[in-house]
């Protein structure tokens, strides 16, 4: 008799230790799931923060070069129309000159 209470015994604490294993298991599996979802969403997050700070470095660079060109552009504007003048100049005088001869 005492022999079948301790094999009961047995089988309910090894029932007992299998049904904690199992819950065990599920717990952490759901665990890592969750940890997993919280990791993407941290990667997503950090994906949209780097992009929108290239778009933003990028729009600064731009505006930069933009400005560059307009000063550089308005520097090769005065040098023609100074070179521009000065042919003028001597065209007016060219012409002038004709004129008293003529």
């Amino acid at each position: 008799m005492e022999l079948i209470r301790q094999i009961k015994d047995a089988e309910n604490s090894a029932k007992t230790l299998m049904e904690d294993a199992q819950k065990y298991s599920c717990d952490s599996i759901e665990r890592v799931g969750k940890e997993h979802n919280e990791q993407l969403q941290q990667a997503q997050q950090q994906r949209k923060e780097t992009i929108a700070k290239a778009e933003s470095q990028g729009e600064k660079e731009g505006l930069v070069g933009a400005e560059q060109l307009k000063k550089q552009s308005e520097l090769v504007r005065q040098q023609l129309e100074q070179k521009a003048n000065a042919k003028i100049e001597t065209a007016v005088k060219t012409v002038i000159e004709f004129i008293k001869k003529s």
